[in-house]
């Protein structure tokens, strides 16, 4: 039968035995026992250490014994607590004599609970569908997380990340904002979730690595894992090689025309190419997530150039 949900507006079908609904769009739950706002998102049945290996073995530079030679140490599940909340705002920007903008925007975000896994689980995205009401059996089937701060601190943070998309997203039409006018603001709760999350530990060389999973669907939210040494003499080589071709060119532009600069610019993307390699030459664990872009190069290669530009 089709059922149209009381936030969004959004018709969709769902089986005529089923008493209680969750809007695949707004992630809203209504219908029998909806007045509830505390649910679990269940584990996964696949054992989490041969989803970490299946995963690692595909990472580039791994050493080809990190099956045989690796050891589990720790496997852990905690089920963390998320507030979710369904967002949607609406701004006006006014662009000098360029007239006004419209920003719209509509997200379902999490915020997590336990300072433990804040970083960790940064902008993590979350599934809308798949939750059940809570069940108390399952505090006994791993860590389970009370929640550190109220529902209401947590809305103060989801209200404020929402001013914060809506103004970016303003500026990203409009770099001279004159006036803004916010037109319609939602923060609707939906529920405390507690989500399990996996965590693993191994052993290969003498050195530990960790690793964290997500429970529902496997997922590797971040995997430490070592590299081979012929990895590492190829990056060597090849950061060496971007280096050499563009300083040769460079300097060869510089003395045609008498100038710097082309020797200062094409030294910078030769540097830029060259920094996320060494550092993974040099560094004794290399992270790799299945979800999110691993921001420690990036950072670094941005540190770097506003150096350079200083």
């Amino acid at each position: 039968m089709e059922v149209e949900c009381l936030e969004c507006s959004a018709k969709f079908q769902v089986p005529e035995s089923v008493k209680t609904y969750t809007c695949p769009y707004c992630g809203l739950v209504f219908g029998e026992r909806s007045e509830e706002d505390h649910y679990y998102f269940p584990v996964m049945d696949d054992d989490p250490q041969i989803v970490l290996l299946n995963f690692l073995r595909r990472q580039f530079g791994i050493p080809s014994d990190i099956t045989s030679s690796s050891s589990l140490r720790v496997k852990q599940l905690h089920f963390i607590p998320v507030y979710f909340y369904y967002l949607y705002g609406r701004a006006l920007a006014r662009c000098g004599r360029s007239g006004w903008t419209r920003a719209e925007e509509s997200i379902y975000k999490g915020v997590i609970a336990s300072r433990s896994f804040i970083d960790i689980l940064k902008d993590y995205p979350f599934p809308v569908r798949g939750k059940k009401f809570f069940r108390k059996e399952i505090m006994d089937k791993g860590f389970y997380h009370q929640p550190e701060f109220t529902e209401e601190e947590a809305r103060r943070y989801a209200e404020n990340f929402l001013y914060e998309i809506i103004e970016n997203e303003l500026r990203h039409h409009c770099s001279n904002i004159d006036e803004m006018k916010v037109e319609e603001v939602k923060v609707n709760f939906r529920g405390l979730v507690h989500y399990p999350i996996y965590y693993l530990e191994y052993t290969y060389g003498g050195e530990r690595y960790s690793s964290y999973l997500d429970g529902v669907d496997g997922k590797i939210i971040s995997a430490e894992y070592p590299i081979n040494l012929r990895t590492k003499t190829i990056q060597i080589a090849t950061s060496a090689l971007l280096w050499a071709i563009a300083f040769t060119i460079g300097i060869v532009v510089s003395l045609i025309i008498g100038n710097l600069l082309p020797f200062i610019f094409s030294s910078i993307p030769a540097v830029a190419s060259s920094i996320p390699l060494l550092r993974r030459t040099i560094s004794k664990k290399v992270i790799s997530s299945d979800v999110k872009l691993v921001e420690e190069e990036s950072k670094l290669l941005i540190t770097y150039v506003k150096r350079f530009l200083s």
